[in-house]
């Protein structure tokens, strides 16, 4: 039978984050419900919903009722056309790990990056710590001067894993990081709402195209450092069974390092298109 309890939506800040209460992921949700969540995403770029358990077919069910479940676009499994019911995965993650902790939007090296994200809590590290942050993009674009918007909505960047190959060490994607590259526009026009979000991130944003080197590092140094200023952001405290829904095509995320131990997380994707720009 169909979830059609009431939502109780509580937003975190007028910009970014909502908590969803009142619902069962791992049931069939009714359409009204489906709605409801898709907007408040959409509108607060991510919610999160305390307490679900949900097996690993469990969630492939809840992310196919807002799209394609797909694996991450620059991972083996995507080469291996993994059938969807292994979409989802376990993420286990350690204190020392630098690669995520950073400012960043998923796989945007990616030709399509991932549209929408899940991450649940299964196993955080003893004695606390290890939260999320998350930040609007569309807060930090219409924050900047009218002059810096006209100027970088017609500019793109290159995109690859150049930055974060040294991060990683050995590990089972690093060949198709080096070998993937994509060109994206700086400001991205949201498929489903229309509006502009900054599209660049410190973790896989190489270099703007058209200008020189140092033209480039000037201008991507100042986009990432106001995209990160905390009237764009929040953080997240996980509890065990936590589940964080959210709209990579307009927010960012860092996992914040300063835990010891293992934290694992289950994520999942929903297929993305191709970025396009105002212009």
């Amino acid at each position: 039978m169909a979830t059609t309890a009431r939502l109780d939506i509580r937003t975190i800040t007028p910009v970014v984050g909502a908590v969803i209460e009142g619902v069962d992921l791992a049931e069939p949700l009714d359409p009204e419900i489906v709605q409801q969540i898709r907007e408040t995403v959409l509108q607060q770029g991510v919610v999160f919903f305390p307490e679900q358990e949900l097996t690993q077919p469990q969630a492939v069910a809840f992310l196919k009722q807002f799209g394609r479940p797909a694996t991450d676009p620059f991972s083996n499994a995507a080469l291996a056309d993994v059938p969807e019911e292994y979409s989802v995965h376990d993420m286990p993650t350690y204190g020392n790990s630098k690669a995520t902790a950073i400012w960043h939007i998923d796989s945007t090296l990616a030709a399509e990056p991932a549209a929408l994200l899940m991450l649940r809590a299964l196993e955080l590290p003893p004695g606390g710590g290890g939260d999320t942050c998350f930040g609007s993009m569309y807060a930090a674009y219409e924050a900047l001067a009218e002059p810096v918007r006209e100027m970088i909505d017609g500019l793109y960047a290159e995109h690859s894993g150049y930055k974060t190959l040294p991060l990683l060490g050995e590990g089972h994607a690093e060949h198709l990081q080096r070998e993937m590259r994509n060109v994206h526009p700086v400001v991205r026009v949201h498929p489903e709402t229309g509006r502009k979000a900054l599209f660049v991130n410190e973790l896989w944003t190489e270099k703007i195209v058209g200008v020189s080197q140092h033209e480039s590092d000037c201008l991507l140094r100042m986009l990432w450092d106001h995209s990160q200023k905390p009237e764009f952001t929040m953080r997240w405290q996980w509890r065990v069974n936590d589940l964080a829904f959210w709209d990579n095509r307009a927010f960012q995320h860092y996992a914040v390092r300063d835990y010891e131990g293992r934290r694992v997380l289950q994520k999942g994707y929903v297929k993305g298109d191709r970025p396009v720009g105002p212009r």
